[in-house]
C-alpha cells in the first residue's frame, strides 16, 4: 500500500512539475550533397526548452506602445528606430523612445499563384481587408514587424489609416540588381562570381542612382531599416571561383600579402572575403545614409560560413547598425556563435531567417533549409526553444521568422527554393496554423519579461 501511495504521490508531483521538463522533438536534418541535391536524415530527437520549462520565470506586466515596444521604458525619443546599449544589453529603441525587440515575419505579401489569388478574393476581397486582418493576426500573436520581401506599398497605405502602424523593413537588393543589369549588358559574365561585380566601377554609380529612390522613406517613423541585399555569397567557394577566373583583384591582393597560390589556407580565404566585404559595405552604406540618414542600415543577411568569418564582421562594423544573419543548420543558436559575434563586432545582431516545416501538411518539404518536424505543435516548440536562446543573448535585438505563407505546391512558376514547402504561419489559402501560432504567441507575448528574467539570472 505504501508503495502504491508513493507511486501515486510521485505521479502527482510529476504532473505538477511536468512543465519544467524539456520536450524531445523528432526532426530531420537538412543537407545538400556535392551535386546540390537535398537530403534529409532519419528522424532524430532534439531536447527543446519552452517558456513553461523555464524554471522560476513569472511574467511581469508588459504594456506595449503603438509599435510593439515596451511602454514607459522611455529612453531618448528621436522619432525613428535606433539602437542603444543599456546596462550591457543591446536594444532597438522605437520612435517613442521605448525598448523594442523586433519580432518579425518575412514576406508579408499576397501569394501570386492561381490558388493564392482565388483564396485571397474569397477570404479578403480587397487589399485593405487583407492588411487589416494580417495586422490583427500579427498583434494577436505578438509579432511587431513585417520583415524582408513584404508588400511595402500596401503596408504604407495601411499605416496612413491607423494609429497603430505596421513596422516594416525594405530589401534593396543592390548587388543582386546590379549583377542582373551587368549580365544583361554582357552575357559572358553570366557565370562570373557574384563577388567580382562588387569591384566594378559601375557598381557605386548604380547604387547611387538606385538609392535616390529611398528618399521617400526619410520621414517615415514606421520603417525599422534597410537591408542592402540577401545572402551575398561571402563564402570559400566564391574565393575558389575568383581564383579559377584569375580575378585581378584577388591576384593583386595575394601579391600584396606575399601569399603564394600554393600556400593559400582557409584563413587566407576568410581574410580575402573580408576584404571584399569591406569593399561592399564601404560602397553601399554611405550611400544608404546619404539618401536616408534617419533609418537603420541592417546589413546584408549573412549566411552559410559567412556568419563564422570574423573578417566580415570587422568589415561590416563601421557601417551597419545591426548585423543580420540567416541562421540554419542548428536546432538552436549556438552559444559559441553568439559569443563570437559579440567578440567580433561592437554592433548587435538579429536572426533574419529560420523556420521549420511540418510533415503533417503532406507537402514534400524539400525546398529551403529549414528542419522537418512532425507537427505544427513541434514547429511551435522549436520556435520557443530557438528564441529563448536569443532572448538570453545580450547582443541580440530580435528575430525574423521565414515566412508568412506556405509555398503553393501547384505554383509551377515558383523558384526551386520556394516550392511545395510548409514555411508559413498561414497556408496557401491564408488560414493560420492555430497550433503553431499558439506557441509563438506564448513566447512573443512574454519576451520583455523573459529578457528581464534572464538578465537578473546573469547578473
Amino acid at each position: 500500500m505504501r508503495i502504491t501511495t508513493n507511486i501515486f504521490l510521485l505521479s502527482i508531483i510529476c504532473m505538477n512539475i511536468s512543465c519544467l521538463a524539456q520536450q524531445n522533438i523528432e526532426a530531420k536534418i537538412w543537407s545538400k550533397d556535392s551535386l546540390k541535391k537535398v537530403h534529409y536524415s532519419d528522424w532524430q530527437s532534439f531536447p527543446s526548452n519552452t517558456v513553461d520549462a523555464t524554471k522560476g520565470f513569472k511574467q511581469t506586466n508588459e504594456t506595449l506602445d503603438i509599435y510593439g515596444g515596451l511602454a514607459n521604458t522611455t529612453q531618448k525619443a528621436t522619432g525613428f528606430f535606433r539602437t542603444e546599449k543599456i546596462n550591457n544589453r543591446w536594444w532597438v529603441i522605437d520612435p517613442l523612445g521605448n525598448e523594442f525587440i523586433t519580432t518579425a515575419v518575412n514576406g508579408l505579401r499576397q501569394g501570386k499563384s492561381p490558388n493564392n489569388v482565388a483564396a485571397f478574393q474569397n477570404k479578403f476581397a480587397t487589399a485593405d481587408n487583407w492588411m487589416k486582418e494580417s495586422k490583427q493576426m500579427l498583434d494577436d500573436n505578438g509579432f511587431n514587424t513585417a520583415g524582408s520581401w513584404s508588400d511595402i506599398a500596401a503596408i504604407i497605405a495601411y499605416n496612413k489609416t491607423t494609429s497603430k502602424p505596421i513596422v516594416y523593413t525594405t530589401q534593396l537588393s543592390l548587388l543582386g540588381n546590379y549583377k542582373h543589369k551587368a549580365v544583361k549588358e554582357n552575357s559572358e559574365r553570366k557565370s562570373a562570381s557574384e563577388l567580382s561585380f562588387i569591384f566594378d566601377e559601375g557598381f557605386q554609380t548604380f547604387c547611387d542612382k538606385e538609392l535616390q529612390k529611398i528618399t521617400v522613406y526619410q520621414n517615415d517613423a514606421n520603417l525599422l531599416g534597410h537591408f542592402s541585399d540577401n545572402e551575398i555569397p561571402f563564402t570559400h567557394n566564391e574565393f575558389n571561383d575568383l581564383l579559377k577566373d584569375r580575378n585581378p583583384n584577388l591576384l593583386n591582393w595575394l601579391k600584396e600579402k606575399g601569399i603564394e597560390e600554393a600556400n593559400i589556407t582557409t584563413e587566407t580565404k576568410k581574410e580575402f572575403i573580408g576584404f571584399v566585404a569591406a569593399k561592399y559595405y564601404s560602397t553601399v552604406a554611405p550611400l544608404i545614409k546619404k539618401y536616408d540618414p534617419n533609418h537603420l542600415y541592417i546589413g546584408s543577411r549573412l549566411h552559410s560560413n559567412a556568419k563564422n568569418n570574423q573578417f566580415i564582421f570587422k568589415a561590416a562594423e563601421p557601417f551597419v547598425d545591426i548585423v543580420s544573419i540567416n541562421y540554419y543548420g542548428f536546432w538552436q543558436p549556438q552559444q559559441r556563435d553568439i559569443e563570437d559575434w559579440n567578440n567580433w563586432t561592437s554592433k548587435p545582431f538579429f536572426i533574419t531567417e529560420f523556420y521549420t516545416k511540418a510533415e503533417e501538411t503532406g507537402m514534400t518539404n524539400l525546398s529551403g533549409a529549414g528542419w522537418i518536424v512532425k507537427t505544427h505543435k513541434d514547429r511551435g516548440i522549436h520556435y520557443q526553444n530557438f528564441c529563448l536562446e536569443l532572448l538570453k543573448a545580450k547582443n541580440c535585438v530580435g528575430w525574423h521568422w521565414f515566412r508568412y505563407q506556405d509555398n503553393d505546391p501547384n505554383d509551377k512558376t515558383a523558384d526551386a527554393s520556394n516550392s511545395d514547402s510548409n514555411k508559413g504561419i498561414v497556408d496557401t489559402e491564408y488560414k493560420g496554423y492555430t497550433e503553431l501560432l499558439k506557441w509563438m504567441k506564448e513566447l512573443n507575448s512574454k519576451k520583455y519579461s523573459l529578457v528581464n528574467f534572464f538578465d537578473k539570472i546573469k547578473n
